[in-house]
């Protein structure tokens, strides 16, 4: 994965994931935290999206919110990113290549997720037909 080719946007939703698993005492960055990194950013093309779908943002983001509030806690130390999540970074690069672009953008980001979620985000986006 080369963070030189993440857009502005796309390195705010890592960064906004990261500070969630801080904040929420998480070891581990993961799928639940890039996607509510994502949903929750209200200038972005994600809750657009999402509405367009007729996905309630609020019930949609309270349900991710829960997800996150059910991950292990500590008390100190570092977070890392998680195996998932490396997985998703990964193949979101790979997602930017195949539509023939040059940087990592958060809709390449969100393709990644949604094809590469981890088990409990998996399930959610199911269950909202995403």
């Amino acid at each position: 994965m080369n963070i030189n080719k993440f857009t502005q946007k796309s390195l705010e939703a890592v960064q906004s994931a990261e500070k969630i698993a801080y904040d929420y005492g998480n070891p581990e960055i993961r799928s639940e935290h890039l996607l509510s990194a994502l949903v929750n950013d209200p200038e972005g093309l994600i809750p657009k999206l999402l509405s367009k779908m007729q996905i309630v943002l609020p019930v949609f983001g309270a349900q991710v919110k829960g997800l996150i509030e059910r991950l292990p806690k500590v008390q100190g130390g570092d977070t890392r990113v998680s195996q998932g999540l490396n997985k998703i970074l990964i193949y979101a690069e790979d997602e930017a290549k195949g539509m023939g672009d040059s940087y990592v953008s958060v809709e390449h980001l969100f393709l990644a997720l949604l094809k590469y979620a981890e088990r409990d985000t998996a399930a959610l986006l199911s269950e909202f037909r995403i």
